[in-house]
């Protein structure tokens, strides 16, 4: 039967071990966190007038999970999906809980166990509590930057619960080893 236990110091992040092709590990996780938050809040902005900044917003979504460092066949899976959930934002504070679709994304590229997956019910959680308080699309900002901080928070406690706590198998794994002599 598996058990969790705690772990003294956290592991190392799973996608820092990955080869890079270029850059630096920090350099490319510090950038593709900016662009992937830069590119929502510019789509996240848009309006008919303003269909321009929009475009431009995905070019920069889009970037910030080509920067990422991860494995390309999950980022190139998550890409199309998160950029999707963005442009849902436009209409204004009643679907800007669609935003926080964003982080299964951010947890599938960044290697999280299944099991931290729950933190999506933060900012999930919040978003329907203000998709519920504000209508105005005036309010976009405002739900839009509190959903984006519960979006941080959900990555934040996913992290800490996948690094500090792993999964251990108690029960042997294999052939039984027949007794030697002297072993009762």
């Amino acid at each position: 039967m598996p058990r969790f236990v705690m772990r003294g110091r956290p592991a190392p992040e799973p996608t820092s071990r990955l080869p890079l092709a270029w850059g630096d590990y920090r350099t490319r996780y510090v950038l593709g966190v900016a662009l992937l938050i830069a590119g929502a809040a510019l789509v996240s902005e848009t309006t008919a007038v303003t269909f321009s900044l929009g475009l431009v917003g995905s070019a920069v979504h889009l970037a910030g999970w080509v920067v990422q460092p991860g494995r390309p066949l999950a980022r190139a899976a998550v890409a199309l999906p998160s950029l999707v959930f963005c442009w849902c934002t436009i209409t204004g504070p009643k679907t800007m809980w669609l935003l926080a679709l964003v982080l299964p994304c951010w947890l599938l590229v960044r290697r999280r166990p299944p099991i931290t997956y729950w933190s999506v019910a933060l900012p999930l959680g919040l978003g329907l509590v203000l998709a519920s308080a504000f209508s105005h699309v005036a309010d976009k900002g405002l739900t839009f930057w509190t959903v984006v901080v519960g979006v941080i928070l959900g990555a934040w406690l996913a992290r800490e619960y996948a690094l500090r706590v792993r999964l251990v198998h108690t029960d042997r794994i294999g052939p039984t080893p027949a007794p030697g002599p002297g072993t009762p």
